[in-house]
């Protein structure tokens, strides 16, 4: 009899993640962002995620598509869960309110000017770039 083989995936996580504790309503914070960063974060329907036995959750998203970039803004507890005990895109990032996803070929210095004008929000309360290589839901922000 065979042995049975396991398929391991292995998938480039080509983007950026920056993580913010707002008290903000999405749509606002939203607005304020499509202001500072010259973007159009524009509501699109949630985005829902099905795990095993039934359990699933659903969660705010924004989106900017441009060109050569995306950026998509993911409020980061869910809107509304079913049988979830952790209902969080990234449940390691608890304690932030949003995630601002950057689909981009822009260096880190790049991105950090998009950081230091997030911080300079009134809006935002704390702002981090996160390593993405050190989380391990990081699958949740690939869709």
């Amino acid at each position: 009899m065979a042995k049975p083989s396991k398929l391991e995936m292995d998938y480039e996580y080509e983007f950026h993640l920056i993580a913010m504790v707002s008290s903000s309503k999405e749509y606002k914070l939203a607005w304020h962002l499509n202001k500072e960063l010259n973007i159009s974060l524009a509501k699109e329907p949630d985005l829902e995620y099905n795990l095993t036995k039934g359990r699933r959750f659903l969660v705010s998203n924004f989106l900017f598509d441009a060109e050569y970039s995306s950026f998509r803004l993911l409020k980061n507890k869910a809107l509304e869960s079913s049988g979830v005990a952790k209902p969080f895109v990234i449940p390691e990032l608890k304690q932030y309110d949003y995630l601002l996803k950057i689909d981009t070929e822009l260096s880190v210095e790049e991105i950090n000017v998009y950081l230091s004008q997030i911080k300079l929000m009134q809006q935002v309360q704390l702002v981090e770039l996160v390593n993405i290589e050190k989380l391990t839901s990081k699958e949740n922000l690939l869709f």
